[in-house]
């Protein structure tokens, strides 16, 4: 399956600190269907007030929707930045602990950081170069440079 590119406007505008609220929303909602301050808090190993101005700040950018002492949710563009974010960080982990053989928790930390400078294409030229070395290394094939070359960059 080759990683489909996303465009998302207003992602461009979060520091790598709101692209983890998002994350962590999006994460908390697949969870446990809601996500509370505190659960976000105890996610992110953050104070319960760092949490209340962030999510503030996502919903002045139309991201989340947020009443004081109620539930936070995504908007569809919230949701949209959250799986791009997402999306990243699972195949910079995938990537890290298949190809590069890093260990689960050293891959994830790293994983953390690498997804919020990497854009879209390059993720999913990362996807694609991952699932192609698997192809490779189970059929035995040796590659050309061309090809090498027109698979990473394939669907892209």
């Amino acid at each position: 399956m080759l990683y489909s590119i996303t465009i998302m406007s207003n992602c461009k505008s979060l520091s790598p600190s709101l692209e983890d609220y998002i994350e962590a929303i999006l994460i908390l909602e697949t969870r446990h269907r809601v996500a509370r301050v505190r659960d976000i808090a105890a996610h992110l190993d953050v104070q319960m007030p760092s949490v209340t101005g962030a999510v503030k700040n996502l919903r002045e950018k139309g991201l989340v929707n947020y009443e004081k002492n109620s539930f936070i949710s995504l908007t569809d563009e919230g949701k949209a930045a959250a799986e791009e974010i997402f999306n990243k960080h699972s195949v910079m982990v995938e990537f890290l602990e298949a190809v590069l053989l890093i260990p689960h928790e050293k891959a994830v930390e790293q994983a953390c950081s690498i997804e919020h400078v990497i854009d879209t294409e390059t993720a999913g030229r990362v996807r694609n170069c991952s699932e192609y070395i698997r192809e490779l290394l189970d059929s035995g094939k040796t590659v050309s440079v061309s090809e090498w070359s027109k698979r990473i960059g394939k669907g892209l």
